[in-house]
């Protein structure tokens, strides 16, 4: 009796350890570790196409060291920049870009961009366009069109939505896979 009931539990245990999640045929997407966002902008304007980079990074992931938080974006008014974001994993001292990830699964992802300013009513400053379409026709934001509109302070939230099944065009639904703020100013 005791031979059985052990052989029992190890049956039940090596068929728990080798359930894969994903064997059952489902589409659910598991949520991204996110422990990197960085934003390039280029200038389109075609006497003077200006650069800027700026990054958050928290390799180490939630808890332990405290994130690098990025530097202030200085931008100029009546400029627009293309905008691309990307969004990195470091496990184990290894990077890996999961920026192709998420434009892949854009069925599943929305970037929100939630301008916030410190002088004028908010995206007074900054008008953000995303410029990118999922299979649906949805936007992604992965690449966004940022008009500067006039002198203003402040900081954009750059957050990642994870919609799987849910998504509807708006940030509302899902949950969020980084958010981030990015400090800006823009002057003449």
């Amino acid at each position: 009796m005791k031979n059985k009931f052990t052989i029992a539990i190890i049956l039940i245990a090596s068929m728990i350890a080798g359930c894969d999640p994903h064997k059952d045929g489902s589409t659910k997407s598991e949520n991204e570790l996110i422990t990197r966002v960085s934003l390039s902008f280029i200038s389109t304007d075609s006497s003077n196409k200006d650069s800027l980079y700026v990054f958050w990074d928290d390799p180490d992931g939630i808890g332990g060291n405290n994130p690098r938080l990025p530097d202030t974006i200085h931008f100029k008014t009546n400029k627009q920049y293309v905008c691309f974001a990307e969004f990195g994993e470091e496990h184990h001292g290894i990077f890996q870009d999961i920026t192709n990830t998420i434009k892949s699964e854009g069925v599943n992802h929305l970037l929100c961009f939630d301008v916030n300013s410190m002088t004028m009513p908010p995206n007074a400053g900054i008008t953000i366009t995303r410029a990118d379409k999922d299979n649906n026709g949805l936007e992604i934001g992965l690449e966004t069109m940022w008009k500067m509109n006039r002198t203003d302070i402040g900081s954009v939230k750059v957050r990642l939505k994870h919609q799987p099944g849910i998504k509807n065009g708006t940030c509302d639904p899902g949950e969020t896979d980084v958010e981030v703020d990015f400090p800006f100013v823009i002057t003449n």
